[in-house]
């Protein structure tokens, strides 16, 4: 047997918060349990001095949370797939082999520890004991198996679970999972939405539609019921492998309309709102309300054509146009001032980021702005940005617009389209220029590869950026290595981007809960995940 590299487990403490990653949602039918004869909404209202009086008494045990998007898929390894409003349940209702903590590390789960081969293609993982299923069957290497075999399978596996073959079973609390290449952020996948493990023999008395209607994991909370467009209603696990959960009953209720959502928080109908904006929370002076923000795992960046011809193939046009962005300001018009500045395409909290000080940085430099755009072969044609309409981005885009107006670049237009119109660009790669929010489920460096692929996701016949064959090559260089080796291969990829001014890195997107004072225990999660096991009232 080859040697193996031992990745020690971390003790699990009451402070650690699990996840499973994410990304966009809509509708579908209703399905589920036990259905009651009021909604949430009304149930609040005909309660409201019998929770008043609970609260007072400290005895309080639910919690409702406001959001405008649903779950409504909850069985991420199934046909349909899933996204991020499916994960304000699947993150409470599974739980996966490793955790994604608020912050974007990981830390031991249902799997105690894993080891790493040398030649990075087999990862083994042993499993915790004990740990049952909600119908009481207990979780085994079996159930493991049949999940990553499932999720690798349907139609995010091969982007969450990168370079997956195989898994085998060693014995009832042992895996090993062999990969068909290297591919060092593979942990990040198991700790994605997918990899949330399943029960097999429910799965096999069920089926995947069985699964849909009435999930079963192991993760703090059961499922009761679905009911479209208005809430999903889940309660603790009264045997959960790492103890009960003080909040005994979650609803997840869709509230269209986000002043709603506000006005229910500050009145008591909601006790959490879902990801209300950096200038609404800034604006909150209620005592019995307060909010808190997370860096999320996206980056908000502008990437610009060097393909297509036009002014984006000069590369002093592109240098202007990143000597020209004060990214102070585009943060202030996007996130209020609230985000984080970047200087490269990738989060500080992903695996493999290279340390500051390792890379090179563009600076904001107003006059070598304009004389690279002296430099250049610009005539006064149009180049537009990119950018969904009504958004946060669209007002950051209309704010490097007139900087690079005030360097010489009139010909500027800022091109907002629905979210429809804005994706099919986006994939067609004719835009001159895109500002994009691009949220990695796999939280790792390797996720550069979004803009410089050679097996592009969307069109093998995309053209893309001329060094993109050097990228790819130190891209999968990247993969093969482990640990901190890989931070300077991640350097020499975003430093060929900065020399190129193939983007501008703008800011870390970030993530925002607002909540009552009196639940304790809240914290923002990088993915957007509400991890009800640690909440409790005070």
């Amino acid at each position: 047997m080859k040697r193996m590299k031992k990745v020690t487990a971390m003790l699990i403490t009451a402070s650690m918060l699990f996840g499973l990653c994410a990304c966009g949602d809509s509708n579908a039918d209703n399905a589920g349990q036990g259905a009651e004869t009021q909604t949430p909404a009304q149930e609040s209202a005909a309660g409201e001095a019998g929770s008043a009086a609970e609260a007072a008494a400290g005895t309080k045990d639910t919690v409702i949370l406001a959001t405008s998007g649903e779950p409504y898929r909850f069985f991420a390894q199934g046909s349909q797939s899933c996204a991020g409003d499916d994960n304000l349940a699947l993150s409470n209702i599974y739980d996966c082999l490793l955790f994604l903590e608020p912050d974007g590390s990981l830390s031991p789960a249902l799997a105690e520890s894993y080891d790493v081969s040398e030649d990075g293609l087999t990862y083994t993982f042993h499993l915790r004991k004990g740990v049952k299923f909600h119908n009481g069957e207990e979780m085994t290497a079996e159930d493991v198996k049949m999940t990553f075999d499932t999720g690798a399978a349907g139609p995010i596996g091969s982007a969450l679970f990168v370079n997956y073959d195989s898994c085998d079973i060693v014995d009832d609390y042992t895996v090993d999972i062999h990969l068909t290449s290297a591919y060092a952020a593979f942990p990040y996948g198991v700790a994605s939405r997918i990899g949330g493990i399943f029960c097999k023999s429910y799965y096999d008395e069920v089926g995947e539609e069985g699964y849909y209607a009435a999930p079963v994991g192991t993760g703090p909370y059961k499922f009761v019921e679905y009911v479209k467009g208005d809430h999903t209603t889940l309660e603790a696990n009264e045997d959960y492998w790492r103890g009960t959960p003080a909040v005994k009953k979650v609803v997840i209720q869709t509230v269209a309309d986000t002043n709603t959502q506000i006005l229910g928080l500050q009145n008591g109908d909601y006790d959490v709102v879902r990801d209300p904006a950096i200038d609404v929370c800034l604006r909150l002076d209620d005592p019995g309300v307060t909010w808190a923000k997370e860096n999320s795992v996206g980056r908000v960046t502008m990437y610009m054509n060097s393909w297509k011809e036009g002014p984006g193939k000069d590369i002093n046009f592109r240098k202007a146009i990143q000597a020209a962005v004060n990214k102070d300001d585009v943060n202030e018009a996007m996130y209020s001032g609230e985000a984080e500045i970047l200087d490269i395409d990738v989060c500080a909290s992903y695996g493999g980021c290279p340390d500051a000080g390792t890379y090179q940085v563009a600076a904001y430099d107003v006059e070598a702005a304009k004389q690279y755009l002296a430099d250049s072969n610009y005539d006064g044609s149009e180049w537009k940005i990119l950018v969904q309409s009504g958004s946060r981005y669209e007002n950051g885009a209309k704010v490097i617009q007139a900087q690079l107006m005030s360097i010489g670049i009139t010909s500027c237009v800022v091109d907002a389209k629905d979210n429809a119109s804005y994706m099919e660009e986006y994939k067609a790669r004719e835009w001159d220029a895109i500002i994009a929010d691009n949220l990695s489920s796999v939280v790792d460096a390797d996720s550069l590869m979004t803009y410089h692929s050679m097996e592009s996701w969307w069109d093998p016949a995309v053209q893309g950026s001329p060094r993109d064959p050097e990228i790819w090559e130190l891209i999968q260089e990247g993969r093969a290595t482990q640990g901190d080796a890989r931070k300077p291969v991640y350097a020499k990829i975003c430093d060929i981007i900065t020399e190129e001014a193939y983007d501008v890195p703008l800011v870390n997107s970030v993530v925002t809960v607002a909540y009552n004072t009196k639940l304790k225990g809240m914290q923002a999660h990088c993915l957007g995940n509400y991890n009800f096991y640690y909440y409790s009232w005070e």
